[in-house]
């Protein structure tokens, strides 16, 4: 199929060639997971010593089992919304749905074989199928999603997404949706009431007002809309339903936005109560045993990375003194932890007084707020570009690590000057220890703006876990070695 026929199909069209792409290569790696299975049992002595001898032949009664597994498989894979696009998000238990399916299939298996005592299963096969299932099935989807994803972004396959609501929030979704590279979200424009638009004609100026809500149907047909997302929450509960009505039967996917910027879904599970909706929020917080293995995490790693990096040490510091006059440490006055300042560490790499000759500088920033980015500041050495774009500068911090001043995953540490000039919501990111890297640091870097740096910060406080540190200290390293948005 040529690209521009495979981007003129309609959305429906695109997700049923997406399911059944995932059909065939979960009926692929299901066939795959009992081939191995079988040979590992039956034609290898690994497990001879726990059941009998190889055989070293193709009994026909695992064959039947094997393809009823994987048709029942398929089946509750399929149950479970698993090949429909829009059921396979972040968040959604997407693996946890399909191991249940597996397991749900296992034990059909082992029930059967149970009954039916003419035939009985070998043990061995039965926790290899388990095993293998699982395994390739998480495998299979994980390469299928990265193609898929890949090919949306490489043939600029774009979700054309309407905006329901002008203000604040619409806006930030906006921003938000368009650093959000994984389904490629296109806002084609906003929607609102008359009266709210023609009440405020100066500020409805900023958006591309496509028409009123009255005319929804129209709009989503006009502009080709797969996507629609309610971000206000002003729109009473009979207005959101005449919204689902206008559109009702449309290919159409409603997404609507609950009020909560800074909080993962994981946090946030739906539950009725008399027959009303509510959001049930876990409790997260830096307290009680979380934070002592946080700390445990800071301490020992941070202890392993700092003898590691000793050899680094002495040859960056012997390239700093070669390299420019002055000290090879720079030291630095920041904030931690509630406002209590330190002295933050980093290997120097600019001029000796390049502080003083800030204030000359500071209309050429090359991010909005208050902090100042240049990619091509005169006050930087020659090597000191270098260390900077892959972050060798920031590695004296482990000292500050082990000090109990900062901590190996969170916020960025800000200086006086830069506190100076934040808003009020600005300063939630200093309700927790400071530290090397996070979120934005793995996330783009000094390609974000200074309230999206900020957001997820804020993000990080509001969801953190130790699932979360140990994931972005990995994505750390690849994002250093490449050096993407460092200066």
């Amino acid at each position: 199929m040529e690209v521009n026929s495979f981007k003129r199909l309609s959305r429906r069209r695109q997700k049923l060639i997406f399911g059944i792409i995932l059909i065939l290569s979960d009926t692929i790696f299901l066939a795959l997971s009992f081939s191995l299975s079988y040979i590992l049992r039956f034609y290898t002595t690994l497990f001879s010593f726990v059941e009998s001898e190889p055989i070293y032949t193709i009994d026909i009664h695992y064959v039947f089992y094997s393809v009823i597994f994987t048709l029942l498989t398929l089946l509750l894979l399929n149950i479970y919304k698993l090949y429909n696009w829009d059921q396979i998000y972040e968040g959604s238990g997407y693996y946890n749905r399909i191991f249940k399916a597996v397991s749900i299939n296992i034990l059909i298996i082992i029930i059967v074989g149970y009954l039916y005592e003419t035939f009985s299963f070998s043990r061995i096969w039965i926790a290899l199928l388990y095993f293998f299932s699982v395994l390739l099935l998480f495998i299979g989807r994980f390469i299928i999603s990265g193609l898929i994803n890949h090919f949306i972004r490489k043939l600029n396959l774009s979700s054309r997404t309407l905006i329901v609501g002008i203000g604040e929030n619409a806006r930030r979704i906006e921003d938000t949706l368009e650093s959000y590279r994984m389904e490629n979200f296109e806002v084609v424009g906003y929607a609102e009431k008359e009266e709210k638009i023609k009440s405020s004609k100066g500020h409805s100026g900023e958006f591309n007002v496509l028409g009123y809500l009255k005319n929804l149907k129209e709009i989503v047909k006009k502009n080709d809309v797969q996507k629609v997302i309610i971000s206000g929450k002003e729109y009473r509960y009979y207005e959101i339903l005449n919204m689902l009505e206008k559109i009702k039967g449309m290919d159409v996917l409603i997404l609507m936005f609950p009020g909560f910027f800074e909080f993962s879904i994981k946090r946030m599970k739906m539950r009725e109560v008399g027959r009303i909706p509510l959001v049930q929020i876990s409790n997260v917080g830096f307290f009680g045993i979380d934070l002592f293995y946080k700390d445990l995490i800071d301490y020992a790693l941070g202890g392993f990375l700092f003898l590691l990096f000793i050899p680094i040490y002495l040859i960056v510091g012997f390239l700093i003194k070669i390299d420019s006059r002055g000290p090879v440490f720079y030291k630095q006055k920041r904030y931690t932890k509630n406002m209590k300042p330190f002295y933050m560490y980093k290997f120097r790499t600019m001029y000796t007084g390049a502080d003083k000759r800030l204030s000359g500088l500071k209309d050429r920033s090359e991010v909005n707020g208050p902090i100042f980015k240049m990619r091509k500041d005169p006050r930087i050495t020659r090597l000191g570009k270098y260390f900077r774009r892959f972050s060798i500068d920031e590695l004296p911090q482990i000292i500050n690590v082990l000090k109990g001043e900062m901590s190996l995953v969170g916020p960025r540490p800000p200086i006086p000057r830069e506190v100076k000039r934040y808003e009020e919501w600005h300063k939630k990111r200093l309700n927790v220890k400071q530290g090397i890297t996070g979120l934005w640091q793995v996330g783009g870097r000094s390609e974000l703006s200074f309230d999206e740096m900020v957001r997820l910060d804020l993000y990080y406080i509001q969801n953190w876990s130790i699932g979360m540190d140990l994931e972005i200290i990995l994505k750390t390293f690849p994002t250093v070695v490449s050096g993407r948005g460092a200066y």
